[in-house]
């Protein structure tokens, strides 16, 4: 007889136990995402820094080959770069979209809009797409002859029209 009721108890989780171990799961995954999500935005970052650096070498080195004048906009950087032999251009991707190309990965300067960082215009350029490189060119000569001495790299913010901050000012990379 004992080995009848033994074959009759069924063991097994009570729905109790079950829902307890759900609820603890999903107060784990509620504490970690947030964290996880705000690693991945900093590696997003990193990345994007790390093509303002590859556009700042790119730069450069067209000064080098041009007589230590910069390049009037990314597009002429790239067409030098494409064109003549040296190849030095980098094609990278937009780390927030998955993009690459002009527009989407890097933007050329639009003279007509202007860059304003911590409530001060920084010059002019066009609005900065989430996570593209935007190469500002500055123009230091007062002569005909337009010859680009300084520069200005920004780098996008998750959000659009927003450069990345470094303790609360606005981080780029200059020759200055």
């Amino acid at each position: 007889m004992d080995l009848r009721k033994r074959l009759k108890v069924k063991k097994g989780f009570t729905l109790i136990e079950l829902m307890v171990v759900i609820v603890i799961i999903g107060i784990l995954v509620a504490i970690a995402l947030p964290n996880f999500i705000a690693a991945q935005d900093r590696a997003k970052l990193s990345s994007v820094k790390a093509n303002m650096h590859t556009i700042q070498t790119t730069a450069e080195t067209y000064a080098v080959d041009f007589g230590g004048v910069y390049a009037p906009n990314m597009a002429q950087l790239n067409t030098e770069a494409n064109t003549t032999g040296k190849v030095y251009w980098k094609e990278f991707k937009n780390p927030f979209s998955g993009s690459t190309g002009s527009s989407f990965a890097w933007m050329g300067t639009n003279p007509n809009a202007s860059i304003t960082l911590n409530g001060t215009s920084a010059g002019t350029g066009a609005p900065v797409t989430a996570g593209a490189v935007l190469y500002d060119p500055i123009d230091t000569d007062s002569s005909a002859v337009t010859s680009y001495t300084k520069y200005f790299i920004y780098g996008g913010e998750k959000n659009v029209n927003t450069v990345i901050l470094d303790k609360g000012e606005a981080f780029y990379l200059t020759n200055q």
